[in-house]
């Protein structure tokens, strides 16, 4: 199962436009398995790990919206700011969460993380 999460991670990250890519504990929000930071990004340990736990809980609280209307488990969630995106897709136990600059492949990030969740 670890090997799995490696290799979906590492998969995500080489895709152009993809600044960080993580599983992340969906109850608790601590990261499972994250790429490797980019060159110069030596404080970006310590941001992914707010990320990863903001990730997760706005899964939660989206998860529990979407049931409520009826509509059943969210199957991707895209936030979209101003620097760039962050996508997430979940399951029961983790969340696969990438962050995105402005210029990557929406589509591409978006077909990988739906392959990868339903191949977990």
């Amino acid at each position: 199962m670890r090997a799995a999460m490696t290799e979906m991670v590492s998969a995500l990250s080489f895709l152009p436009g993809v600044a960080a890519a993580m599983v992340v504990g969906a109850d608790d929000g601590l990261i499972v398995e994250a790429s490797a930071p980019r060159s110069g990004q030596a404080a970006a340990a310590d941001q992914r790990r707010h990320t990863a736990a903001l990730a997760a809980y706005l899964y939660g609280k989206v998860g529990r919206a979407s049931n409520m209307a009826r509509l059943g488990i969210p199957a991707f969630m895209r936030l979209e700011a101003e620097g760039g995106q962050v996508c997430i897709v979940g399951s029961r136990e983790v969340v696969l969460v990438a962050i995105l600059d402005r210029d990557a492949n929406l589509g591409r990030v978006r077909l990988e993380m739906m392959q990868a969740a339903q191949s977990r």
